[in-house]
C-alpha cells in the first residue's frame, strides 16, 4: 500500500487558516506514511531513488523519475503510485502556502501538476476550491467532476472519503453550475457546463453520478435557469435541462420528481406559483425530449433556501442565485 492509499483529507476551506493548516498536515502524511511498494529486484534502485527525493521534496526532480517508471519494463506497473505520491507532494507544498495566506500566483503551479493527472481526489477537490474562491465556477465545477470520478476509480482511491465529503463535493459542483449558469463570477455570460462522463461507461458521471462509493444524494439542485419572473428556460436553461433529460434516460429512475424554489423576493404566494411552474416547465420539456418516465413536481416558493455550508466570497445575489433552482428529488 502506498502513501497516498492511508489516509485522506477534508475539503479545503481557503479562508480559514487552521482547516488549511490541518489540510496540509494530513496529506504530508500521506506522503511520509511510507514508500512505494518494491516487488521486482530488476526496478528496486530506480524505486528507491524515487522515494528518496519525495521524502526529501524534491518535486522537479521526482517528476523526471516519474517519467523512468512510466517507460520502464521492469517499473512501469509503478506509475500510477508514483504520480499519486508525487501529486501528494505537490499538494501537501500549496497547501502550506495556502495555509501561510500566500497569493494564488505562488501556489497555482504546485496546485495544477498535482492535479493534471488526476490520480488524487484531494488535489482536484482543492482545485476546486480554489476555483470557487476566484469565482471562476465553472472551472470549479469541472474540478469537483473529477474529484467525485476519481473517488469512483478503487484502484485509485482504496479507501473512499466520508459520506460527509462525498456529500460536500456533489453539493459545490451543483452550487458552481448553478452560479455559472446565471453569468455569476469572473468572465462575461452565462455558462453551461457539460458534466463529466463516467470513465466506465461513459454515463453522465461527476455530480449526476448513480452513486459515489455507495452515497446516492437524494436532492440534486439541476443547474437550469430561466427568464426574470418567468417560467421560461433561457438558451443556458435549455443546455441543462437536455443534460438532465439524458441521465434520466441512462439512470432510468421508476419516476422523477421535480421540486421548484425561488429566493424570498416577491410575495409569498408569487413565489409558490413561479416555483411550480417552473418544476412544470422543466417537466414538460422533459417530455418533448423523449423522456417516458413518469415525472411529478411541486414548488416550495421561498421556504426551503439550498443550505450553504461555506458561503464567504459569495454575494447575496449569489445566494439568491442558489435558491432559484430546480431540484430532482431520487428515490
Amino acid at each position: 500500500m502506498t502513501p497516498v492509499q492511508r489516509g485522506g483529507i477534508t475539503l479545503l476551506r481557503l479562508r480559514h487558516f487552521r482547516t488549511a493548516l490541518a489540510a496540509w498536515a494530513l496529506t504530508w502524511a500521506l506522503i511520509s506514511a511510507g514508500a512505494l511498494p518494491v516487488l521486482a529486484q530488476d526496478c528496486q534502485s530506480l524505486l528507491d531513488t524515487f522515494n528518496r527525493t519525495v521524502d526529501a521534496g524534491q518535486e522537479s526532480e521526482a517528476q523526471g523519475l516519474v517519467d523512468k517508471i512510466a517507460t520502464s519494463a521492469d517499473c512501469g506497473r509503478f506509475q500510477v503510485p508514483a504520480q499519486r505520491r508525487l501529486a501528494a507532494l505537490r499538494l501537501s507544498a500549496a497547501q502550506l502556502l495556502m495555509a501561510r495566506g500566500r497569493p494564488t500566483a505562488d501556489f497555482d503551479r504546485l496546485l495544477t501538476t498535482a492535479e493534471t493527472p488526476e490520480v488524487l481526489w484531494q488535489a482536484s477537490a482543492t482545485m476546486g476550491e480554489v476555483r470557487f474562491g476566484e469565482r471562476r465556477f465553472a472551472d470549479a465545477a469541472q474540478a469537483y467532476d473529477r474529484a467525485i470520478e476519481i473517488i469512483k476509480n478503487e484502484t485509485l482511491t482504496a479507501s473512499p472519503p466520508s459520506k460527509f465529503e462525498i456529500d460536500g463535493l456533489i453539493e459545490r459542483a451543483a452550487q458552481s453550475r448553478l452560479l455559472a449558469a446565471s453569468g455569476a463570477g469572473a468572465g462575461a455570460g452565462e455558462k453551461f457546463v457539460r458534466t463529466a462522463r463516467d470513465q466506465r461507461d461513459g454515463t453522465l458521471g461527476g455530480f449526476y453520478s448513480r452513486s459515489v462509493r455507495g452515497i446516492v444524494p437524494r436532492a440534486l439542485p439541476v443547474p437550469i435557469t430561466f427568464e426574470y419572473r418567468q417560467s421560461t428556460l433561457t438558451g443556458v436553461g435549455q443546455e441543462a435541462a437536455r443534460e438532465l433529460a439524458v441521465a434520466l434516460k441512462e439512470q432510468r429512475p421508476s419516476r422523477v420528481t421535480l421540486v421548484g424554489h425561488t429566493d424570498v423576493r416577491g410575495t409569498a404566494e408569487f413565489n409558490l406559483r413561479l416555483s411550480r411552474e417552473r418544476a412544470e416547465a422543466v417537466a414538460g420539456f422533459l417530455r418533448e425530449n423523449g423522456v417516458d418516465i413518469p415525472v411529478q413536481t411541486t414548488g416550495k416558493g421561498a421556504t426551503e433556501p439550498m443550505r450553504v455550508f461555506d458561503a464567504s466570497g459569495l454575494s447575496q445575489d449569489d445566494i439568491y442565485t442558489l435558491n432559484r433552482r430546480v431540484e430532482w428529488l431520487r428515490d
